[in-house]
């Protein structure tokens, strides 16, 4: 009987079905993808190791005491007291290829920066050096076309690179750097985790390793083997020269020495979490939704709930029949619903997959987590009928044999508990989240943190406001009540669905309660997300004016220490940056250093006069760039009055001009200026290994220089500007070193990716000592939430219509008697029209309304703050955005409102039921 009655009324059961089997088709599409981005084991293997049996890396010192997981050959741990864990960094690397198995069949693969010739000139790529085409590696690597070479004077690239040359296979190409060759391209390839577009070259080993000075440092260089898989044992024995081996028998069976952590940090967990709250969620709005149609349903079938127990049948076996039709029609949706979320999710992978093994290594199909969302899709069906089921037993027998149709009338016990509980649930939930929100702020100062305690405030910050819309639900008959009244004002159409409202609560208070809960957290994730913002905004230093992008070229001895400035190699970038970007486009600007290296220097330091005493940053008169000592961001700089214009993003004021012409200086700070002046500090004798510079270090010497204050707004990390003839007058070792151009924007991935090549082909020996071209925009404090807010606002749109629809379609087959009695009055259709958009207005409106307001408690909860707080501590505002919350709580009810009457629209007037 609960399957028939499931389906006697078709629309009805469509309806559920739909409600059901949605959510669990985008749940089942989603668990496809998303499994779909996480390897197998063998396919894990597949891509580490082609057909090789094993591979062999270098990742610490020849000192006994590391050992490494046998299954994430990578995580390593060193013990306590060895010897490698004691090493003071200048211990000795192993000799990687001295420690090959002896007999086993090795190909040794390294990476290496080149510049390769073809017919569209020079262009300095990223080389891998080793047989990767070999067949034993084909997995990692992959040919795509022509063959693989046979001499080493043939090579392979990807073809990405092959169009960037301008060449065709069978072309020859010129290597120039590191060393000068000719070779023929045999064909293409690339690496599986890599995109089609990727750019590579594939070179035979030993092509640029041609002697001790060039051979590959220890951590770069990978050995595979073909044959000969090393032991757990021999493993162990490799651990202890510090070198770590994946070996495909000992992954497939591993020993019971797993190290502790290693595969905690497995993305596919906090997946599994998500998932599951989302799970509640979604099924909490389905059970709401759904439990309003089994309610409205019931209502028109109490007629035959009355004969069934006429009949004898008593309340279990009524309880039995509604129950088993929300079985039926939850399974109907989970069936449905996962076999359409599987097709969408494999065409998904299918559309999203573009051979980036990296990416996406296969598809998969989590039959298990699959039949997780189908059996919570089937509960969720049940638990919406179990309301109408208790309903169902509560029916008038006589008066519903007999026909009347009269609203059940309330009952005095519920209406007393109502009024009790409502409201203490209500202050509960605003008492435990502004508690708990004192308890975070505690928690936040301490120095030492509990993670435990932090969960349970945590916890109380979100069960709160949960409680708050429970009892705001429990209000709602009283809540529409009010706006009946209200409605009496506003014309026949919103008095009767304000009224029609009111009278039936069963349909209409699970709606109103489902759009306050979606708009609820809609609320929460703006707000929070405009918060976050606000102290990006607050804690944001500007390098120089928006626009401008700079490049410092710091330059580095062979052993990496820092060596300074050079003025010479600057102008050589400068020369290599232009033929890039334009001769027109980059200046270069003289700047102070004031990093010590390895080499006993001169350190000149801007006397601040300002506080240092500071706990938090705040980009004015605390800013972290007052005390920072960063090559790309210097304090003292020196130019023209143009380069003064392009740092400040305007033409500087006649004050300014005639200090810069008579040799004064300009401060853009006040806590660099005094009485008219600037001072600078100097330390001699300073290296970077010396005790560093404080306060409370005397400097060796001196030197005021006069000058005149132009604070910028907002401020720039430029400290003193003077001209070069202004620092040599006062012996100031400014020196050429930052690279300043002017941008419409970032640096796309072409002119970096050019930049990387033009100072590979033409940078000489000074490649050695600068990296290369590497430009900071300044582009101010975006907003990248944006994407996220209109997210947020898509959800919340998009369930609050499905919620209203289901609303005003349970609403006019509910109200069917009611139309019949407008028509025959006379009433014209467009009042049923007026009728349903009322009635969409002022559930979604209340909700949206009541939703966002208390979105707002619980981040105002987690930003309390009485004091300053713990030194070095942000502190995360209370920022509304108030335009996009008004959009929330009054533009998506009137877009509701408006597809309402445009939807209502009806043809055909409804036929009268003549009854005897």
């Amino acid at each position: 009987m609960g399957r028939r009655l499931a389906f006697a009324k078709a629309g009805r059961a469509a309806l559920i079905v739909a409600l059901i089997g949605i959510p669990t088709a985008g749940f089942a599409a989603v668990s496809i993808v998303v499994q779909s981005t996480q390897p197998t084991q063998a396919e894990s293997l597949r891509y580490d190791l082609g057909h090789a049996v094993a591979q062999m890396q270098v990742v610490g010192p020849d000192l006994p005491g590391m050992r490494q997981d046998p299954v994430q050959w990578q995580y390593t741990e060193s013990a306590n007291g060895s010897p490698v864990q004691e090493s003071d960094g200048d211990a000795r690397f192993a000799d990687l290829l001295d420690h090959v198995p002896a007999g086993a069949v090795s190909i040794p693969v390294t990476s290496r920066s080149i510049v390769l010739t073809g017919p569209k000139g020079p262009i300095g790529i990223q080389a891998v050096e080793g047989a990767v085409w070999s067949k034993v590696l084909d997995g990692h690597w992959h040919v795509l076309d022509g063959a693989a070479p046979t001499s080493r004077d043939e090579l392979m690239v990807t073809p990405a690179t092959l169009q960037r040359l301008g060449a065709d296979i069978g072309d020859t190409v010129d290597l120039t750097d590191p060393v000068t060759k000719r070779f023929t391209i045999t064909g293409t390839m690339r690496d599986a985790a890599s995109d089609p577009d990727a750019q590579g070259v594939f070179l035979p080993w030993g092509t640029t390793v041609t002697g001790a000075d060039a051979a590959p440092a220890p951590y770069d260089l990978t050995v595979y083997l073909a044959s000969d898989a090393p032991t757990w044992s021999d493993i162990r024995a490799l651990n202890a020269h510090g070198i770590t081996v994946q070996s495909r028998p000992v992954v497939l069976d591993p020993p019971d020495e797993r190290l502790h952590g290693a595969g905690l940090s497995s993305p596919i967990g906090w997946f599994l979490g998500a998932m599951a709250l989302l799970g509640v969620f979604a099924m909490f709005e389905v059970a709401l939704l759904a439990g309003a149609a089994f309610l409205v349903g019931t209502r028109a079938d109490t007629r035959s709930y009355a004969i069934v127990t006429s009949v004898g049948g008593d309340r279990r076996f009524v309880r039995s029949i509604v129950a088993g039709s929300g079985l039926v029609l939850g399974l109907t949706g989970a069936v449905l619903g996962v076999a359409l979320g599987t097709g969408v999710g494999v065409l998904a992978f299918h559309l999203v997959d573009n051979g980036n093994v990296g990416s996406w290594p296969g598809l998969h199909i989590p039959v298990g987590l699959l039949l997780s969302i189908g059996a919570a899709a089937v509960l969720a069906g049940l638990v919406s009928a179990l309301v109408a089921a208790r309903a169902a037993t509560r029916v008038n027998v006589l008066a519903a044999l007999r026909g009347s149709l009269r609203p059940a009338a309330v009952n005095p016990r519920t209406e007393r508990r109502r009024r009790i509980w409502a409201p203490v649930l209500v202050v509960a939930g605003t008492v435990m989240t502004l508690a708990c929100g004192v308890g975070v702020l505690l928690l936040n100062d301490r120095p030492v943190q509990e993670d435990k305690l932090a969960w349970v405030v945590g916890a109380g910050v979100a069960i709160g406001p949960c409680l708050m819309q429970l009892g705001v639900a429990m209000s709602s008959p009283w809540l529409l009540a009010l706006v009946a009244r209200i409605a009496t004002r506003l014309g026949l159409s919103a008095r009767l669905a304000a009224r029609d409202a009111r009278r039936n609560p069963v349909r209409t208070v699970p709606v109103l309660a489902s759009v306050m809960s979606v708009v609820f957290v809609a609320s929460v994730a703006i707000t929070w997300s405009a918060s976050q913002h606000a102290q990006f905004v607050r804690d944001y230093e500007y390098r120089t004016a928006v626009g401008v992008a700079t490049a410092d070229v710091w330059l580095s001895n062979e052993d990496g220490s820092d060596s300074g400035y050079d003025a010479a190699v600057t102008a050589h970038a400068a020369e290599v940056v232009r033929g890039v970007l334009g001769r027109d486009r980059v200046r270069v600007l003289g700047v102070v250093s004031e990093i010590a290296g390895d080499r006993p220097s001169t350190i000149s330091l801007l006397h601040s006069w300002g506080r240092s005493d500071c706990r938090t940053n705040d980009t004015t008169s605390c800013s972290r760039y007052l005390v920072s000592q960063d090559s790309s961001a210097p304090h003292i700089w020196t130019g023209t009055i143009g380069d003064y214009a392009l740092l400040t993003g305007h033409r500087p004021t006649a004050a300014v001009r005639d200090a810069l012409a008579s040799g004064r200086a300009v401060a853009l700070w006040p806590e660099y200026a005094h009485d008219g002046h600037i001072r600078i500090d100097a330390f001699r004798d300073q290296t970077s290994d010396g005790p560093a510079i404080s306060d409370r270090t005397r400097p060796d010497a001196t030197t005021d220089i006069p000058a005149v204050l132009d604070v910028q707004t907002p401020r720039i990390q430029v400290g003193v500007f003077m001209t070069r003839e202004t620092a040599a007058h006062y012996r100031l070792p400014a020196v050429d070193g930052m690279l300043v151009t002017k941008q419409s924007g970032e640096m796309t991935p072409a002119q970096s990716d050019e930049l990387t090549s033009a100072w590979q082909s033409l940078g000489g020996a000074d490649r050695e000592r600068w990296g290369g071209p590497w430009f900071q925009y300044e582009a101010g404090p975006v907003d990248a939430q944006g994407i996220v807010k209109a997210i947020v606002l898509a959800l919340a749109a998009a369930v609050t219509i499905g919620a209203t629809a289901v609303a005003i379609g349970l609403a006019r087959s509910d109200g069917r008697r009611d139309d019949e009695v407008l028509d025959a009055v006379g009433a014209a259709p467009v009042l049923r029209r007026r009728v349903s958009a009322w009635q969409a207005a002022i559930l979604t409106t209340v909700g949206a309304v009541i939703g966002t307001l208390l979105g707002l408690l619980p981040i105002r909860a987690l930003t309390l703050r009485f004091t300053a707080g713990p030194a070095g501590t942000s502190h995360l505002p209370f920022v509304a955005d108030w335009p996009v919350l008004a959009l929330l709580a009054l533009g998506l009810p009137l877009l509701v409102t408006a597809g309402t009457w445009v939807s209502g629209r009806r043809r055909h007037r409804v036929a009268l039921r003549r009854t005897p």
